[in-house]
């Protein structure tokens, strides 16, 4: 059969929209090689392609045909409307700097953006005007002398500091700021901004809607998921509620079956027991934790040698891969791109829920499970113990109709 043609639409974080001819056959992977070429960025390995599935996001398995994911007029090309697919950050780094690309940094940025004007740390209030600083030097550059308004805002701000303040205020206190880093780079003041955007607790993550009882929405609790950990929160009375954090190594297992997710945590294995919007949905849902768990492990020698390197003080190491002098350096950074593509390799194949027979058990029979009983951690010094850490997660078996997943365990 011929692999017909369609149109698709992507969002990008800076709310820029790219059309797209795509077969109906195709991947998500398809889609995403095309979107790298269109936007001239090779390392997009930090974002994914996302789609709204019962107003709640959804990470594409980009091994899995669109068709999975879109609606049957789109397959049938009867609809009018567009399909459309949004390009989102996938994965939060602990530093930065390990974005070296300076166009994936742009768009991490913007995200980051749009992230932090629908922050609610009201305990960090003072942190949101040096973050709007950043923001006015990255977008428009040195402030100059003028006796008028040259930002909007809402542009800067969350709702509840202009809110709060009144324009007036802001459009009078902030320039002061903002002048104080008169000459810094537009490349720098970003990196400065995300660096202390990922120190807002609702910032640096992605949250999923779940329910504290099978088929019934009243109940709904958040889940998001983190660089360091799981944050879980409630909804009571309309307000988004913190109820605890669960950092990487105070989780024992996570398995779902169904659509029922439940998280073991402690010593005692308490227990957490939440279902998903379907089954697609906690399977995707594990996914993201696991690739994220293994993400934070992988890079966690990494974090703490940029951080040991800069110290204590506020200077950012700032390079877009072909500034790095890559002879006898010790600022050498091993390739993040490689490790997520295997990272993502490794989880490939858990897609089709099927038991050992080869039967579709995608009605709600599948149960996969995710184990932080791991191996002594490595650590990243060099490339070579970069592919150690490929090969020992590349080993991990996802046959039969358990999957499970064995990561290294997070040091206390």
């Amino acid at each position: 059969m011929k692999n017909q043609s369609r149109g698709l639409s992507v969002i990008l974080p800076n709310n820029k929209e790219l059309s797209m001819t795509v077969g109906l056959k195709d991947r998500g992977l398809d889609v995403f090689i095309q979107l790298s070429e269109l936007l001239g960025i090779s390392d997009l390995h930090l974002f994914g392609l996302s789609i709204l599935d019962g107003n709640q996001p959804l990470f594409l398995d980009l091994e899995e045909r669109l068709s999975l994911y879109l609606p049957k007029s789109w397959r049938k090309n009867t609809s009018k409307e567009k399909a459309i697919l949004s390009l989102k950050v996938q994965y939060f780094v602990e530093n930065v700097q390990l974005i070296l690309n300076s166009k994936a940094r742009q768009l991490y940025y913007a995200e980051l953006k749009g992230k932090v004007l629908r922050s609610e740390c009201f305990e960090q209030e003072g942190l949101y005007f040096q973050l709007a600083a950043y923001a006015l030097q990255t977008d428009l550059g040195d402030c100059e002398e003028q006796n008028f308004a040259y930002f909007s805002p809402q542009g800067f701000f969350p709702f509840w500091i202009v809110q709060k303040h009144g324009k007036d205020y802001i459009l009078k206190h902030t320039p002061a700021l903002h002048r104080e880093l008169k000459g810094m780079s537009s490349s720098e003041a970003a990196l400065l901004f995300i660096q202390e955007a990922f120190t807002l607790s609702d910032v640096p993550l992605t949250i999923y809607r779940l329910f504290k009882e099978k088929n019934k929405p009243q109940g709904c609790v958040l889940m998001g998921v983190a660089s360091t950990g799981l944050q879980i929160s409630e909804m009571l009375n309309g307000q988004q509620q913190f109820v605890y954090d669960l950092p990487w190594p105070s989780i024992h297992s996570i398995t779902f079956q169904g659509n029922k997710f439940e998280i073991r945590t402690g010593l005692h294995e308490k227990k957490l027991v939440v279902y998903s919007l379907s089954v697609l949905h906690a399977k995707n849902l594990l996914q993201h934790i696991s690739n994220s768990h293994r993400l934070h492990l992988n890079t966690k020698s990494l974090v703490m040698r940029l951080k040991k390197r800069n110290g204590t003080h506020r200077e950012m190491y700032i390079t877009d891969g072909a500034d790095l002098d890559m002879e006898d350096s010790d600022d050498e950074l091993p390739p993040l791109k490689f490790l997520l593509e295997n990272i993502q390799k490794q989880t490939t194949g858990t897609t089709d829920c099927r038991n050992a027979t080869g039967t579709d058990t995608s009605n709600g029979s599948c149960c996969l499970e995710m184990s932080v009983d791991e191996p002594e951690e490595m650590f990243v010094d060099d490339p070579e113990d970069v592919l150690r850490l490929v090969e020992l997660v590349e080993g991990v078996s996802v046959d039969g109709p358990l999957y499970f997943f064995s990561l290294e365990r997070d040091e206390q």
